[in-house]
């Protein structure tokens, strides 16, 4: 498996997990989970959609950034000795993640102002308005709103994942270095840990693992790390067809299972063991499991829509208000609206600002690596 090409089946879970959480946030206003009687988990678990970017994010860059490993091997097939720290090549990782992530968000952000204070002079106020504060926006600029320091979402609350993410992509070059550092096994020993630690905090918080803010890190790093460790083991069981075909199927079973019985603990065990066969399908040079060029343009897109929902929200929310509709009463026209909207502005902020940012920045950065 090439670190650097796409897999196709990965893009498509970021659709389907950015589409995941949209319908989730969107049924908090329509509750149309309703109509699904026992089936209603989910769309009520849909933020469970974040763990699977999580995991995602951690294996992502495991397999795109082997120079930041313990080893001079480029994929996990081969072992050689030990490299010393290249700090050179950590400041343009950060570099690079930090243009990944940072131009929408602050795009976003500074639209959220700008609405707010506009609907502000003409007294349409969005909801918790106690929330949005000069404190949290500083909290926002800085993307800490997800390490403990904000008790609740204000201004463009979904970035507080991104903001989890931004702290596993500075601690990222220490962990892949302690990972690749010892066995595959030890990898292995890191995955078994990781959901023994996400089982005491069920255990501890609940049987839900819906923790944002306050919580955001401690739900993020063990899936964070349960994601880096695939690259490890995965070649070992990848052409092993029988293996795949209950990984992906087991996986799935789990996540439906999990969600539906309201247990996210197994939900997240089925997104890592699903996504771990899409994993195993690209090591083994094996054609997509979902073949789906839509999917996977919208795949690409999905960053910038997920950075988008709140946005349309305020917007939609607020017009319903001041048109006193009740969204519940106007489901259809709500969702319609939220999910044109949101497409829209994704578009836009994929188009012109996500893109051209990041050429831009990974551009100046080759140069200053060739230096």
């Amino acid at each position: 498996m090439d670190p650097k090409t796409e897999i196709t089946d990965l893009t498509i879970c970021r659709a389907l997990f950015a589409a995941w959480v949209f319908v989730y946030h969107v049924d908090l206003y329509v509750d149309f989970s309703a109509w699904l009687g026992p089936f209603s988990g989910l769309i009520r678990h849909g933020y469970l959609g974040v763990d699977g970017f999580f995991i995602l994010s951690g294996f992502v860059l495991a397999q795109v950034h082997p120079e930041l490993s313990a080893k001079t091997h480029v994929t996990m097939r081969a072992q050689t000795v030990s490299e010393p720290v290249n700090f050179k090549a950590i400041l343009i990782f950060w570099g690079k993640r930090l243009a990944r992530i940072y131009p929408v968000h602050l795009v976003t952000l500074l639209l959220l102002g700008a609405i707010y204070l506009a609907g502000s002079a003409h007294g349409l106020a969005p909801r918790d308005p106690a929330h949005f504060t000069l404190a949290s926006f500083a909290q926002n600029i800085f993307l800490v709103q997800g390490w403990g320091v904000a008790g609740q979402g204000a201004w463009n609350y979904p970035s507080w994942s991104v903001s989890t993410e931004w702290a596993g992509y500075l601690l990222f070059p220490l962990l892949w270095y302690l990972i690749t550092y010892f066995e595959w096994y030890v990898a292995l020993q890191f995955v078994i840990a990781g959901f023994c630690i996400m089982g005491l905090i069920v255990l501890r918080l609940g049987p839900s693992l819906n923790l944002t803010f306050a919580f955001g890190l401690i739900r993020f790093f063990p899936e964070f790390i349960l994601g880096m460790c695939m690259v490890r083991f995965v070649y070992i069981v990848a052409d092993a067809g029988w293996f795949r075909a209950a990984a992906r199927f087991g996986g799935l079973a789990c996540i439906l299972l999990g969600a539906c019985a309201g247990f996210d603990l197994l939900s997240l065990f089925g997104l890592w063991f699903f996504l771990f066969a899409l994993i195993m399908q690209a090591d083994a040079h094996l054609p997509p499991v979902m073949p789906l060029p839509f999917l996977r343009r919208l795949g690409l897109l999905s960053y910038a829509f997920y950075m988008s929902f709140a946005l349309a929200e305020l917007l939609v929310a607020q017009g319903f208000r001041h048109a006193g509709l009740a969204p519940a009463r106007h489901g259809f026209i709500f969702v319609l609206s939220m999910l044109a909207l949101t497409m829209a502005i994704a578009i836009v902020l994929h188009v012109a600002v996500e893109r051209p940012c990041r050429r831009r920045i990974d551009s100046w950065l080759a140069g200053a690596a060739s230096q």
